[in-house]
């Protein structure tokens, strides 16, 4: 694996790496400022492919990513973050979404175990809701789009 990015860094003449917000089985996720349109802030999820497996294999991981990366762009809904751009670097690949401040719900519950409370049912049910209203509207787009990686960790949800 590559090391990862860096404070201050500037990816495709945009992109300034603020910090690695996240990580994840194939890269990270970094906070970054939107050089271009001042102000913004973006999140940058990386990904890396395993340089042991055959390079026809590798190609057709990039390919998925493209195509991944082009359905993303054009769907809108307000429980899932804007995707703006993606774009290639040396061995990495980069979808840029929309940041979305806040804590994700494996952050709240471990939280919440770790100070022996039990979460909002209103705050459970709302967030319950968020996602089902999602995976909806991913469902009902032609062809249907699935989800393969629900969990708690890349789940942020509106109090």
């Amino acid at each position: 694996m590559l090391p990862p990015l860096k404070s201050g860094e500037v990816l495709r003449n945009r992109y300034k790496i603020r910090e690695q917000i996240g990580q994840g089985g194939m890269g990270s996720i970094y906070l970054a400022d939107d050089t271009r349109l001042k102000g913004r802030l973006c999140a940058l999820k990386e990904v890396e492919y395993d340089r042991a497996l055959p390079e026809d294999i590798r190609q057709e991981a990039r390919d998925q990513f493209l195509r991944e990366a082009t359905i993303l762009a054009r769907l809108d809904h307000p429980n899932l973050p804007k995707v703006s751009d993606y774009f290639s670097s040396g061995p990495r690949d980069y979808l840029v979404m929309d940041y979305v401040p806040g804590d994700d719900l494996r952050t709240l519950l471990m939280e919440a175990r770790r100070k022996k409370f039990f979460l909002k049912e209103m705050d459970v049910l709302s967030w319950a809701d968020q996602v089902a209203s999602a995976l909806t509207f991913l469902h009902s787009q032609e062809p249907p789009i699935v989800h393969r990686d629900i969990k708690p960790s890349n789940l942020k949800l509106m109090p």
